[in-house]
């Protein structure tokens, strides 16, 4: 607005406040709504006297300023030149006053009220540079009526400026926002609640798996004491002690006969892969050799030590030990028990996989492994549902709201979420 009109004739009383208000978030809306209409009418209503307001004052500006343009000099006798002077900033102010007026238009759609208004701002504040010195000067000459047309310009500045009030207190971009933001906080807060609920259904799972892991133990345990499952497992470990018995022996029987079989295997020209086998793991590799060719190997060997080509030294007393016992019966005998053995222990383990405490123990670790990876992915969801929650300050969003409401409307609202 232009300050020396303010200065001259000062205006803009102060709104009284008003005391708080407590309103409820989801009637906050409907309460906006309620504060916003009468503005908005109220703007209407201002634009329409405001108008005819300005108007009247246009048409008495107009009769001044032509007035002015013919007023007589209360001194006749100055000089020429200042008369010059006169009429010049006379003419130049007088114009400058009516194209002033004839840019105040103000429009009735309220949606363009804002261009208009800051059109008006810099026409004014142009108009203030324009229109001071010619003022200024008239003043020496024209004080009354120079100071009436000031007058006049500022009740017209008031009135625009009761417009410009109106409609910033009824501004529907900043009422939209406001609408919005509290739309963010009532979507918070049923967000909050679904994490919230969430939560407990969370920990309900996780304190049910919990209970289920414990009763799964108990029964584990009670499983592993069945009776007749413990027999067939001491069965099952009796057959294996004789089998470890049974490769014992054979093992024994490869350990004299290795230092022999160990230089043998780096003359020989036969059989290598398979004496290789047998320094490596003689009873895997027996088991495999159906057809004893290891027993080539064994001749080959007693034909050497006959002629004494290995020089075993005091090692061959135990290999002619050993030699003595690989022979075909011999092997096979071994490897009839072994295989009697080996049936017995495969029917031990069958009779110990099929009883009803190991099957029925098989579910119950498969169903705890199960539920403790659910378990873990509960803990985890869980975790994240809390660290959601933890992220969602509704406190700090409806001090932000109670912020922007006042800054809006001017009133001081307390939200009740």
């Amino acid at each position: 607005m232009l300050k020396f009109l303010k200065a001259l004739f000062g205006y803009g009383a102060q709104p009284a406040k008003e005391g708080p208000v407590a309103v409820k978030l989801p009637d906050f809306e409907s309460w906006l709504t309620s504060i916003q209409e009468p503005l908005k009418t109220n703007v209407s209503q201002q634009v329409s006297s405001s108008k005819a307001r300005i108007s009247q004052i246009t048409a008495e500006v107009k009769e001044k300023t032509n007035a002015l343009l013919s007023a007589k000099l209360m001194n006749p006798n100055i000089p020429d030149r200042a008369k010059d002077f006169m009429t010049g900033n006379r003419e130049e102010y007088t114009k400058r006053v009516i194209q002033y007026l004839n840019g105040i238009i103000i429009p009735d759609d309220a949606s363009q009220l804002a261009p208009f208004l800051d059109k008006h701002s810099k026409d004014a504040t142009e108009f203030t540079k324009g229109i001071l010195r010619p003022f200024q000067i008239l003043q020496e000459f024209f004080a009354n009526e120079t100071k009436e047309i000031t007058a006049m310009l500022a009740d017209i500045e008031r009135e625009i400026d009761a417009v410009r009030q109106a409609h910033a207190q009824a501004n529907t971009g900043d009422y939209e926002l406001l609408k919005n933001e509290a739309e963010i906080i009532i979507a918070r807060q049923k967000q909050l609640a679904g994490l919230r609920q969430e939560q407990a259904e969370l920990e309900k799972h996780r304190d049910d798996a919990e209970k289920s892991i414990q009763a799964l133990n108990a029964e584990e345990e009670r499983l592993l004491k069945d009776p007749e499952r413990l027999e067939a497992l001491k069965k099952t470990s009796d057959v294996r002690e004789k089998v470890k018995t049974h490769e014992q022996k054979i093992r024994e029987v490869f350990r004299n006969f290795e230092p022999a079989l160990r230089k043998f295997y780096r003359m020989a020209t036969r059989n290598v892969r398979l004496v290789e086998r047998y320094l490596n793991d003689p009873v895997a590799t027996l088991i495999e050799d159906l057809h004893l060719e290891i027993l080539e190997a064994v001749d080959d060997i007693r034909r050497l030590i006959k002629f004494d080509r290995l020089q075993l030294g005091d090692k061959k007393e135990y290999v002619l030990d050993a030699l003595a016992f690989l022979n075909r019966q011999n092997l096979g005998n071994w490897l009839r028990e072994y295989g009697q053995l080996a049936k017995a222990e495969k029917d031990a383990y069958n009779e110990v996989e099929n009883c009803n405490a190991t099957k029925t123990l098989v579910r119950v670790q498969k169903l705890r492994e199960e539920t403790l990876r659910n378990a873990q992915l509960t803990g985890q969801r869980l975790a994240q549902a809390r660290k959601d929650a933890e992220k969602i300050n509704l406190d700090q969003m409806k001090a932000k709201l109670e912020a922007n409401i006042k800054t809006v409307t001017g009133k001081d609202v307390s939200i009740i979420l």
